[in-house]
């Protein structure tokens, strides 16, 4: 296809998505009681910008191979991959689609719904930090292991044009068994686990032409362990991961095995690492803070390094309600003491992290500015239709894909900044 009609497709689409968005505007206007929206022109929700100017140069490098790279690493809010999904959408509309990129393998949660594919499995279990030692953990958090003979998993891409990179992230192990993998029902690669020592490996499937299905059908005994796969194509453009855990806090990167980290990142060399976690200390009454303080810098620090110093772009954690035990629900923001209201830590916590951001050169967004400060979660919720779910903890998919838009609005504007000529008196 034509760069000209691509070109024309996409202003089909945003022009629509435009018209979406409008409409999302008018219900947060509505939610937020005010005559207006939050300004998606207010810059202090994105602070040091200029910390991201190696990302944007990436962007702006119309020649660039590999792709450029985007992310993201947190908590549930990650996991869900409606914010993240938007924000693929939109990069990959201005900068062009190189595909979904890595995910765990398999199905590693219920209800997991990634975007841009479909996954389905039979005979596999999921281990997860604390399951069991001595099995290896990248960004995701979890691995894969065969059960019983024959486990299969399949992967099928939704996007027309499919992809023409496929790879596997496994282990190796002494003894180790084998697995297939076969692309649209071509015949099947048979790749051996056995070796003289465990480590982490990838297999990368030849193409020969765009495909949009594979299936990975393990054999036999012991276990096959794959810690992920990727889909994409072999083309300029943007990939955004998204790599989030259900009920995670920033101490799941102490729980991610390092040589795993390590392979991955230099494997899959982001220019930019987007890391959201912040949720779950928040609801945490027993946080000790001045210990968080240290293991959120340490832990964001070491994974930057691992990272060979990417930028990094922290998302503070966005409001967050809950209600004392026994209470009949209220509107947050009353007098009433049984309203919704937000957790004593979680303040503090975003704080922590604005903080840590400034002192390390990292660039910060504020979430919580974004949905409209205090009580908006609670005046998200009694939308119609709701921008936030009843739990006061996580938004609907309307509510991340609008945050979505007000963060690639700031990223943007940011970008323009960039690559504007400097004044000259």
């Amino acid at each position: 296809m034509s760069t000209e009609r691509r070109r024309g497709i996409n202003a089909v689409l945003w022009t629509s998505l435009a018209g979406f968005a409008v409409g999302i505007i008018l219900l947060l206007q509505a939610c937020f009681g005010t005559n207006e929206a939050p300004s998606p022109a207010k810059p202090q929700r994105l602070t040091s910008p200029e910390a991201l100017a190696p990302f944007f140069a990436a962007l702006d490098d119309g020649t660039a191979r590999p792709p450029v790279r985007i992310l993201q690493i947190g908590d549930s809010h990650t996991a869900n991959d409606s914010l993240s999904g938007r924000m693929r959408q939109r990069l990959q509309a201005r900068f062009g689609a190189a595909g979904r990129g890595w995910l765990p393998a398999g199905v590693p949660y219920k209800y997991y719904l990634p975007q841009l594919v479909s996954v389905s499995e039979r005979g596999w279990k999921h281990v997860k930090p604390n399951d069991r030692a001595g099995v290896a953990l990248g960004l995701d958090a979890v691995a894969a292991e065969s059960e019983p003979r024959d486990a299969v998993m399949t992967i099928t891409s939704t996007e027309p044009a499919g992809f023409d990179r496929f790879a596997v992230e496994y282990l190796t192990q002494p003894n180790g068994s084998a697995f297939t993998v076969s692309a649209d029902g071509a015949a099947s690669v048979r790749v051996s686990t056995a070796s003289a020592v465990t480590a982490i490996t990838r297999f990368d499937l030849p193409l020969e032409r765009p495909a949009h299905q594979v299936e990975l059908r393990a054999e036999g005994r012991p276990p096959v362990v794959l810690l992920g796969w990727d889909v994409e194509r072999d083309d300029r453009g943007v990939i955004y991961e998204n790599h989030g855990t259900i009920g995670a806090t920033v101490g799941l990167l102490d729980q991610m095995t390092p040589e795993a980290v390590f392979y991955e990142l230099a494997d899959r060399r982001p220019a930019l690492l987007i890391v959201a976690f912040g949720t779950n200390e928040g609801f945490d009454d027993g946080l000790d803070l001045t210990r968080y303080a240290g293991r959120f810098a340490e832990n964001v620090q070491a994974l930057r390094r691992a990272a060979h110093g990417v930028p990094i772009l922290i998302l503070g954690p966005p409001d967050g309600n809950r209600l004392d035990h026994g209470c009949t629900a209220a509107p947050c923001g009353g007098s009433d003491p049984c309203a919704w209201h937000e957790p004593a830590k979680l303040g503090p916590v975003r704080g922590i992290e604005r903080r840590a951001a400034t002192e390390n050169g990292w660039a910060y967004w504020d979430w919580f500015e974004a949905m409209g400060g205090v009580c908006s979660i609670d005046r998200m919720s009694r939308a119609n239709p709701p921008l936030a779910m009843q739990d006061r903890v996580h938004l609907s998919t309307p509510g991340y894909e609008a945050m979505a838009d007000l963060l690639f609005g700031d990223l943007m504007r940011a970008y323009e900044t960039w690559k504007a000529p400097p004044r000259t008196s």
